[in-house]
């Protein structure tokens, strides 16, 4: 019912707000490259670093479970099951959905996502909203809403209730902050060397220079020269032009440092590695294996899941359970959780040991370890086993066997 009147009382409003996205529109100038959400994507390792993020966050399995007494199931029952696992939205499967917000997080600092409702506060989906199209707007009596726009273009006011808001890092409260406007320089610099990269094997992999006359010349002489310029910087263009020829009163000298002298090679590696740092990503997983080894990738890899797709899934975990169950929900056992044991799993001997040890410690009975690994339980193999090692030593120790049984007692 209160979801109900809250989806009711932002419908009126709609079309009276208005959407000022500018500032999620703005280039942020550093040095002489232009930094936007855009045109950062362009370098590699912010590319790699967001897709690295939200594809391993978007491939988690995210389910809605329930707790009753000290059983945990799945929470079938409930409307939000079906659509955070399988299909939030007609256009969108979850994965999509889960992908795409993050990335929208990573880029400009928010994602937002409209939960929609039937008139009785029921969940029936999940839409999601530009972030260069949404705003939060305060309203009288410290009302907020968010102001953004259906595909038609037209204004949308959402309440806080019916809108989950994931944001990145930043110093606002309500709002994320944009980690590429937070490091628009760092950015920057990448930029200027891919343009400067660009440039030099455009013009045929040759620094530019100053051409001047070694003796005066008249304005026929100056008109000639402009010309055969333009024919000689047209041939350095092509591949297969061969050397080029200047007029014997013609001096040329370079003016730029060269590549290797300016340590352009250098300057991309550094700024890759910078880049990770931003978003927390080891970089061998953006394709950075200079120093990496064998031993050290797969405690990375661990690494990786604690420090930096951990903090996201509290996030999401956190916002989504207070946004799509009422309280009443809360109590009844109802939260969403996500399953890390996929990024989690160890190598085939690894896990193997932990098995091994969980089945004859006595903790793991075979079938538990058969469902870890996706294979279908056998009958017989309910039993907990313990090792005989395990069994000698208890008998060998009937002290911590009889205070075992007083504590029981």
């Amino acid at each position: 019912m209160i979801f109900s009147q809250l989806h009711q009382q932002s419908r009126p409003e709609q079309r009276e707000m208005s959407i000022n996205s500018e500032e999620f529109y703005d280039y942020v100038t550093a040095g002489s490259a232009h930094v936007s959400v855009n045109s950062a994507m362009a370098l590699s390792a912010v590319y790699a670093c967001v897709y690295v993020l939200s594809s391993s966050l978007a491939q988690l399995p995210l389910h809605v479970l329930r707790k009753t007494d000290n059983k945990i199931e799945k929470g079938a029952d409930h409307a939000a099951f079906e659509i955070l696992s399988n299909s939030p939205n007609f256009w969108q499967t979850s994965y999509d959905w889960r992908e795409s917000t993050q990335s929208q997080v990573l880029g400009w600092g928010n994602g937002y996502t409209e939960i929609l409702r039937n008139r009785r506060g029921e969940i029936t989906g999940l839409e999601m909203h530009q972030s260069a199209l949404t705003t939060l707007e305060k309203r009288s009596s410290n009302r907020y809403l968010y102001a953004t726009q259906d595909e038609d273009g037209k204004a949308l006011a959402i309440s806080p209730e019916d809108m989950i808001h994931i944001k990145a890092l930043g110093s606002k409260g309500k709002l994320g902050e944009s980690p590429i406007r937070q490091h628009a320089k760092t950015l920057g610099l990448g930029l200027s060397a891919l343009d400067y990269g660009n440039k030099f094997f455009a013009s045929g992999g040759q620094p530019t220079g100053i051409a001047s006359a070694k003796s005066v010349a008249n304005s026929d002489a100056w008109e000639r020269l402009k010309t055969v310029w333009k024919q000689i910087k047209t041939a350095m263009k092509e591949p297969d032009s061969g050397a080029i020829l200047l007029p014997a009163d013609i001096d040329y000298k370079q003016l730029v440092v060269p590549p290797e002298e300016a340590q352009f090679l250098e300057t991309r590696k550094f700024n890759r590695s910078e880049i990770a740092g931003i978003y927390n990503v080891p970089a061998h997983m953006i394709n950075d294996l200079e120093k990496a080894t064998f031993s050290n990738i797969s405690e990375q890899a661990i690494q990786f899941v604690r420090h930096s797709i951990m903090p996201w899934v509290v996030k999401w975990e956190q916002e989504l359970n207070r946004k799509l169950f009422t309280s009443f929900e809360r109590k009844a056992g109802y939260y969403v959780k996500f399953n890390l044991a996929g990024l989690l799993r160890g190598t085939p001997k690894e896990r193997a040991e932990f098995y091994h040890f969980g089945i004859t410690d006595g903790w793991m009975n075979r079938n538990e370890a058969r469902i870890f690994e996706d294979m279908n339980p056998v009958n017989g193999l309910d039993e907990f086993l313990i090792s005989v090692n395990q069994s000698q030593k208890n008998e060998t120790n009937p002290t911590t066997n009889q205070n075992q049984g007083e504590n029981n007692d």
